[in-house]
């Protein structure tokens, strides 16, 4: 922690910001730390990008209250449920929603190249993510749903998910054992518009630690329409049956439901839904409102009344 410090403090010598932004409790550390011994005055803001209660302890009241000035949460529910009885409150706090560029993640045809690579037709209806394969994401839910929708005897689909080697090994041994052979696995690639231009419906269904989904935002965008759970800030995404489905975080009922409505939707009812996504995210996703409101809290957060930041 010390080196990291020392390399901070070289950072800030040769930049000399007029406010410091945190964007994680390392980050945090390292600059409270930094303040705390060199008796540095510079103003510090902190976005808490995941939802989590912080105890209400003397050290915690120092660093958060004292030596921060100011905390921006990227969703209303993920600062209500951080905020719950026996957390620690903070102040100057003000809710700033996460964006995303609506002019890179925007609406395209389904890339014939990679429809190509992964073996999927003009014909297929493709459900898919993009926001990783960790446990908390729960896209073993999405496959148990997927084979309940199927023995129940909903029309073929397809599905994409992105993972890394290990998470990949462990979903392919859940398809095998649902009897699921309909799902594709993807690997990191540099811009995945291409691979995300297939996808019909996305899916996020986490149930802790997000709190609103930068991917989940960028496949709405994309005129992508979700099956969202209802954790936290993910109620924010979608509007249920007008831009997507929302479901109860851990049901595979209500997922296979939703697979199901999605399913059974006509040509024209689905183009509604998906242009309903990205009018969402041009009009509340949009980066360049973010962009507004972070110059804004800086200013104030600098005591200053111009447009100077």
């Amino acid at each position: 922690m010390l080196g990291a410090v020392r390399r901070f403090g070289a950072i800030y010598r040769e930049w000399r910001p007029d406010l410091i932004h945190a964007n994680g409790s390392r980050d945090q550390n390292i600059v409270v730390l930094w303040k705390a011994l060199g008796k540095h005055g510079v103003p510090c803001i902190r976005t808490h990008h995941a939802v989590r209660n912080i105890p209400d302890n003397f050290y915690n009241r120092w660093a958060y209250r004292t030596m921060l000035q100011g905390h921006i949460y990227v969703g209303h529910s993920a600062r209500n449920i951080s905020w719950a009885e026996g957390s620690l409150t903070l102040p100057n706090a003000r809710v700033i929603p996460n964006g995303v560029d609506v002019r890179h993640w925007k609406p395209a045809p389904k890339d014939p190249e990679f429809m190509a690579k992964y073996g999927i037709t003009a014909g297929d209806f493709v459900f898919g993510s993009h926001a990783g394969m960790g446990a908390h994401k729960r896209t073993d839910l999405f496959l148990r749903a997927a084979a309940l929708a199927l023995r129940r005897g909903a029309r073929p689909f397809r599905i994409l998910l992105r993972g890394n080697e290990k998470e990949i090994a462990q979903s392919e041994q859940l398809a095998r054992e649902l009897g699921l052979q309909n799902v594709v696995y993807i690997r990191y690639a540099p811009d995945p518009r291409g691979y995300l231009s297939v996808i019909d419906v996305g899916f996020l269904l986490s149930e802790s630690i997000e709190a609103i989904s930068f991917a989940a935002r960028e496949l709405m965008a994309m005129s992508k329409p979700l099956i969202s759970s209802n954790y936290a800030g993910l109620v924010e995404n979608v509007d249920d049956r007008l831009n997507g489905r929302l479901v109860e975080c851990g049901d595979a009922e209500g997922v296979a439901e939703a697979i199901g409505w999605f399913l059974d939707l006509d040509a024209a009812a689905l183009g509604e839904v998906s242009r309903n996504a990205r009018l969402k995210a041009e009009h509340v996703f949009n980066a360049d409102h973010q962009i507004g409101g972070l110059r804004s809290f800086y200013r104030a957060s600098l005591g200053l009344s111009t447009s100077s930041v």
